[in-house]
């Protein structure tokens, strides 16, 4: 079960053409913060629940030196990542980080807006810590019902013109579908307490905040 504890969410064709269609073109300026936010600038990352990859190859463009993988368990969000524009750094596949092989190695991985769906969140953990290379950072990132207004207006592009869904229905959003820092408390520590990471550090960033974990 996930740690919020709902029902489990699918992605098929539908889904997935309109995420790509109207949640992405929505998030591109939260998009733009956090590829803005990755620490490293060559060897290989890691995005974990990449969706449709705008955000995957928002990374790789910016990072030619970087080999970056999306992975993503649905393969229709998989097959809209693979419309978007070819680049050499660049490659997505249908998969779960359990799944990689014992060869493959990340010195960096991000998952951004994922981490609340994930049915198995330990044994995605786990998986994603034997792929990252000895002192290896995972960043997660998650929506903040406590957010402020201003931050969640930035994180957010208009809908038609100047016209804004107002912050009260992203607040909403964000409770079912993010953490407050007392649930990070509750339920995500113990979580990763179950899995071999080292650390687990909480910030701030725009309307979400990053859970950043070690090898």
């Amino acid at each position: 079960m996930n740690l919020k504890g709902g029902r489990p969410e699918k992605f098929g064709r539908i889904a997935s053409l309109f995420y790509r269609l109207w949640a992405e073109p929505a998030l591109s300026p939260m998009h733009a913060r956090i590829a803005a936010e990755v620490p490293v600038a060559a060897g290989r990352l890691l995005d974990v629940g990449c969706g449709p990859g705008r955000l995957t190859r928002a990374i790789a463009a910016a990072r030619p030196r970087l080999a970056v993988v999306g992975i993503d368990l649905s393969p229709d969000m998989i097959r809209q990542a693979e419309r978007g524009p070819r680049l050499p750094n660049l490659a997505f596949r249908v998969g779960t980080p359990e799944a990689l092989a014992p060869s493959e190695s990340f010195d960096f991985a991000v998952s951004v807006l994922s981490f609340h769906h994930w049915e198995e969140p330990e044994a995605v953990l786990s998986g994603i810590h034997a792929a990252l290379v000895p002192g290896g950072r995972l960043w997660l990132y998650e929506p903040d019902p406590e957010a402020a207004d201003d931050a969640i207006h930035a994180d957010r592009a208009p809908l038609f013109g100047a016209v804004r869904v107002p912050a009260s229905w992203q607040r909403r959003l964000a409770r079912g579908h993010g953490f407050t820092t007392r649930e990070v408390d509750e339920a995500v520590r113990p979580a990763v307490a179950k899995t071999p990471f080292r650390t687990l550090a909480v910030s701030r960033s725009g309307s979400c905040l990053r859970l950043e974990l070690q090898k």
